[in-house]
């Protein structure tokens, strides 16, 4: 699995999320030093596009790997019940033989393969009982007991990751506990599963969060070459138009302060301004509401508001207006996800937002609330400088995803090694065991020849009998 773990990041490789986010970063860096050119705009937005694609990729062949470790699951706990029935009938069959003064060595060489089996695919200990019989324990817990055996069933457990319901968990059939299983290849498949691939979906969607988050905010905030002519919906829904924004399960809190909508008519000129005051903390009944604000547009001469049935902020401006937002101090634009950079909450969802595609000239460049600025790259500089910000854990997004990958290489050679040692050790265990229970092959050679030199010998006896015998007879006749 590691080695598959490692062939997912590609790293270093040009097609590699490393490389596109060092592209996209380097397009930022000429956005900045470009912001009126449409060429270059559309050049960033595809680099922000590229980037967005390597990240659901790499999603993607995460998840398709953890749902083959679940397959994996799926497939050996059938193995294990297969492998329980037989020993048990084993320990019938050994006890019957046994009692009847017989010996069962080939029965009980049979039963001891079985058990090297069963060990390599879950953890197990057993006691022999003194008609024969063997008890084995899973992880403490009874599996076989005599001729009796306890089956596996898998199960679908939410509770292993509420994000992945698809998960199963190993239980006992008779009383649903769950199987404590903590070695074998049952276990690898549950702990890559669990931890190792879990963990790396978790790092990952960080990054791209802190990608999401950090975008959303300055271009939020800031304003393009041209206002919105057209209807522009929010990214985001609320789950109820009608209660505290930030109890309506946006993706982003939203904080006390406020932040500006700006009208402006076909020259350009500034028609209309209104500040949105944003309450988000104190007692429920003073808290904004997302209908409060649905209002509050609504007050304006040249805009209009709504929200869609499923809960989306969605604002149109009358024909021959524009308008831009500005001065957000509550984060509520970028918690709405109006005027968004890109869509989504995790590596495996984040997009460049469509709207933006088709309007590249709505991506902020600055952070001047007046259209006629064109040359403010202020928000564009912010953009390019979250390359080095202190984004996740004290690292950029570069460092934290470097970081990622080369734990990822540490625990890959750590696991080798484990491996290397612990097959080492079986191997050293397996020729002990031969010697005490295996054959040994010069003492078989031994004997053979021994037994050869007996039968030779006793060949030699009769024949001199048969000799002396002629020869009686001939004495007789």
């Amino acid at each position: 699995y590691f080695a598959r773990i490692e062939d997912i990041f590609q790293e270093p490789n040009e097609h590699g999320f490393a490389s596109r986010l060092s592209a996209f970063f380097d397009s930022l860096n000429d956005f900045a030093n470009n912001v009126e050119s449409m060429p270059v705009r559309v050049a960033t937005l595809s680099q922000a596009e590229a980037m967005a694609a390597s990240l659901n990729e790499v999603a993607q062949r995460l998840r398709a790997l953890r749902t083959n470790a679940n397959e994996e699951v799926r497939n050996l706990v059938p193995e294990v019940n297969s492998l329980a029935k037989r020993i048990a009938a084993l320990n019938d069959a050994i006890r019957s033989v046994e009692l009847g003064g017989r010996s069962a060595n080939d029965l009980r060489d049979d039963r001891d393969v079985l058990l090297d089996e069963l060990s390599a695919i879950v953890n197990i200990t057993y006691r022999e009982r003194d008609d024969g019989q063997v008890d084995v324990l899973l992880g403490g817990q009874e599996l076989v007991s005599g001729s009796n055996a306890r089956r596996l069933i898998t199960q679908v457990d939410p509770s292993i990751d509420p994000s992945r319901p698809d998960l199963l968990a190993v239980r006992f059939e008779d009383n649903n506990e769950a199987a404590n299983i903590r070695s074998g290849r049952l276990y690898g498949a549950l702990h890559i599963r669990d931890v190792e691939i879990r963990n790396l979906e978790t790092r990952m969607d960080e990054i791209a969060r802190a990608l999401i988050q950090s975008l959303n905010d300055i271009q939020a905030r800031g304003r393009g070459l041209a206002g919105f002519n057209t209807t522009i919906t929010g990214a985001y829904a609320a789950s109820s138009s009608t209660i505290p924004i930030n109890q309506a399960l946006l993706p982003y809190a939203v904080e006390d302060g406020n932040f500006s909508i700006n009208v402006f008519d076909s020259s350009g000129a500034l028609v209309e301004s209104l500040t949105i005051p944003i309450v988000a903390s104190g007692p429920d009944a003073g808290q904004t509401t997302l209908a409060d604000i649905e209002a509050a547009i609504n007050g304006m001469t040249n805009l209009s508001a709504t929200v869609t049935s499923d809960g989306r902020l969605s604002i149109t401006p009358d024909s021959g207006y524009t308008f831009m937002f500005s001065d957000d101090t509550s984060g509520a634009v970028m918690a709405l996800g109006l005027n968004a950079f890109f869509l989504g909450d995790s590596a495996g969802s984040i997009a460049l937002n469509p709207e933006l595609r088709a309007h590249p000239e709505w991506l902020s460049s600055g952070f001047s609330a007046n259209p006629l600025e064109t040359g403010d790259n202020s928000a564009a500089l912010a953009m390019a400088a979250l390359r080095t910000m202190p984004l996740l854990s004290g690292q950029s997004i570069n460092e934290y995803y470097e970081s990622t990958i080369v734990q990822v290489g540490i625990d890959a050679r750590a696991n080798s090694n484990t491996l290397s040692v612990e097959e080492a050790f079986i191997y050293d265990l397996s020729l002990r065991r031969q010697e005490v229970s295996g054959v040994n092959l010069d003492e078989e050679v031994t004997s053979l020849l021994m037994f050869q030199r007996a039968y030779e010998a006793s060949a030699r006896v009769i024949t001199v009998a048969d000799r002396m015998l002629d020869t009686l007879l001939n004495i007789v006749r």
